[in-house]
């Protein structure tokens, strides 16, 4: 099982199993969210999240809605609408303990990755430059 909460403990959430997998966006939305050269998403089925505390929620662009905490800010999760089976939660918000928390499969949006940012090719991730392995989760 894996848990997880916002940055005041407000909002805190359950999954049933560990991530599926991680991945970091470089879209300029993630970026601007998260104020850093990407996001990293945990993907878990939807099904296997309980949330304690419903955060907010904020249709972010035409293809996805956005989750927050109203108290602190923090950013939770993200749904694409086109696939309501899988969510994806801020990596950050992963209490880490017992739960294996597997590293960064994928860089997808590197089409829109901060010109600032130098990427390594050492991470061994693949990369998309538009949604790519989103779509394939």
């Amino acid at each position: 099982m894996a848990s997880g909460s916002c940055a005041c403990h407000y909002i805190s959430y359950t999954a049933s199993t560990a991530p599926t997998c991680l991945v970091n966006c470089h879209c300029t939305s993630c970026r601007k969210q998260a104020g850093a050269p990407y996001q990293t998403w945990a993907f878990f089925a939807t099904d296997d999240i309980r949330w304690h505390v419903n955060p907010t929620e904020r249709r972010s662009t035409n293809t996805s809605t956005r989750t927050f905490c109203p108290r602190c800010g923090s950013t939770l999760s993200m749904l694409k609408h086109s696939d309501l089976k899988s969510i994806a939660i801020a990596a950050g918000t992963l209490n880490e303990g017992k739960t294996r928390i597997p590293l960064p499969s994928h860089h997808i949006f590197l089409s829109e990755k901060a010109s600032w940012f130098e990427l390594s090719e050492r991470d061994g991730a693949k990369r998309w430059d538009k949604w790519g392995v989103y779509d394939r989760l």
